[in-house]
């Protein structure tokens, strides 16, 4: 979770970019494992929705 979050620090993730994050992007560009990707994935839909 520490690796993931200083990833998306170093990637200048900020809230805004973090909605528009898809599993390519956290796959390839932040080499994020499939697991982990599809559960931040899930969150930022149910972040979408509300």
């Amino acid at each position: 979770c520490q690796e993931i979050a200083e990833e998306f620090r170093s990637q200048e993730i900020d809230g805004q970019a973090f909605l528009l994050l898809k599993e390519e992007h956290l796959m390839s560009a932040m080499n994020i494992k499939l697991g982990p990707a599809l559960k931040i994935c899930a969150k930022i839909n149910v972040l979408k929705e509300t």
